[in-house]
């Protein structure tokens, strides 16, 4: 139910007629009718349309209580929207209204306006003379109260009206606290699947994880780990020119020239693989610099040229952390495979931030694949929907054999 008090007039929610029938029998229709429904605002249309047409009142209304005690939604049937707008906000459980709730069981009244507890009408109020209200609750809660107002012919509320609305309103609180059951059972189905859902995308984000480290793993030792290799095979080759009877000084400075490139060159590789790992320059200064860092890093390794453009964004622009680390995963995802896969000559990278969206797209002039045909779960795809996902965005690929390929990625900046 919503936190804030409705005040509307309830929809006249076909139920018995009495003109047809004994009331005792269009009371056992009612109640059948309450238990057949499973929306608050079904059920409690009902019972005002119920509660009218038993006691051939002219008004109805209902108030529903939170856990609180307050009221939290109230109902009426008689009194149309524009004449209950005037009336203005809906009461508050003070006054008769008040004494009702206090009382615990009807009240019923042949002189509203000669009751002491009346505190009078507010201003644009219809007039009403008779009046019975009836606590809807069980044994264990109170739900509201159910309040009619002036009999049809001027006739005054007797004590079958009361016996008999008394009746519906058991059956009433009954048809209430079943459909806050309902709406439990929902709630607690809805929770339960959002966290199968963060359970499962969770074990996604960490097989991505693993899928990581294990292609560090292999960089380290199919790169790194062979030239490091290569060095100490050097070393050795200068060792043995220094340890002859007469050093080999050329050969010995050869050697040590050889090594020294061996070394620049794991250099280079640790300082690569640690920039694809996680560029300092994404947490020192944003987004921005590090997709132009990036842009320059691809470019220097004989890739495909790499166009960069940024629409709503400049080197100040930060977003969250989470948000930043995302779009830039999924763009150096999207072009690791221009690299290694697309046999491309050139592709661009747009990353632009229109009102509360941003949206990067990374597009390539290779040789494409059948998105519809052909998977390639070596490309990353699931990760990058995964890291997109994690955020509230999406991610959708376009290709077609022979014409590229197009990574969209839209995600919510608020």
């Amino acid at each position: 139910m919503n936190d804030s008090v409705s005040y509307h007039e309830a929809e006249d929610v076909s139920g018995p007629d009495p003109g047809e029938m004994d009331r005792s029998t269009a009371l056992l229709r009612a109640a059948l009718a309450l238990s057949e429904h499973h929306e608050l605002a079904d059920v409690l249309a009902l019972i005002l349309t119920s509660a009218r047409s038993l006691s051939r009142a002219r008004y109805a209304a209902l108030a529903v209580y939170d856990e609180h005690g307050a009221i939290e939604a109230f109902v009426h049937q008689g009194v149309d929207d524009a004449a209950a707008s005037e009336v203005g906000a809906p009461p508050r459980g003070h006054g008769l209204l008040g004494e009702l709730i206090l009382a615990g069981g009807p009240i019923r009244l042949d002189d509203v306006r000669a009751d002491p507890r009346f505190g009078g009408f507010p201003a644009h109020h219809p007039e009403m003379r008779t009046f019975l209200g009836v606590p809807v609750a069980s044994s264990r809660h109170a739900y509201g109260n159910l309040y009619l107002g002036d009999k049809e012919g001027g006739r005054l509320f007797d004590e079958e009206d009361e016996r008999l609305l008394g009746t519906l309103a058991a059956f009433a609180a009954a048809a209430i606290e079943n459909v806050r059951l309902v709406e439990a059972e929902r709630d607690l189905a809805a929770a339960r699947e959002r966290d199968r859902v963060r359970t499962e995308m969770l074990g996604r984000v960490i097989e991505a994880q693993e899928a990581e480290r294990a292609r560090v793993a292999r960089d380290l030792h199919d790169e790194i780990g062979q030239s490091l290799t290569s060095v100490l095979l050097g070393l050795r080759l200068v060792e043995d020119s220094l340890s002859g009877p007469a050093p080999d000084v050329a050969d010995c400075r050869q050697r040590t020239g050889e090594v020294r490139a061996l070394v620049a060159d794991a250099l280079r590789q640790a300082r690569t693989l640690a920039f694809d790992l996680r560029p300092t320059v994404l947490d020192d200064v944003g987004l921005v610099a590090a997709m132009r860092r990036l842009v320059e890093h691809i470019g220097a390794r004989d890739a495909p040229a790499v166009d960069l453009a940024l629409h709503g964004l400049d080197d100040d622009t930060r977003l969250a952390p989470d948000m930043e680390t995302v779009v830039y995963r999924v763009v150096q995802e999207a072009l690791t495979n221009v690299v290694r896969h697309a046999e491309a000559s050139s592709a661009s990278v747009v990353i632009a931030r229109d009102g509360g969206w941003l949206r990067a797209v990374v597009e390539d002039d290779g040789r494409g694949f059948d998105v519809g045909v052909r998977r390639h779960p070596s490309l990353g795809v699931g990760g990058m929907r995964e890291r997109a996902a994690l955020v509230g965005g999406t991610l959708t690929i376009d290709s077609v054999e022979g014409r590229g390929t197009t990574v969209r990625l839209e995600v919510p900046v608020g």
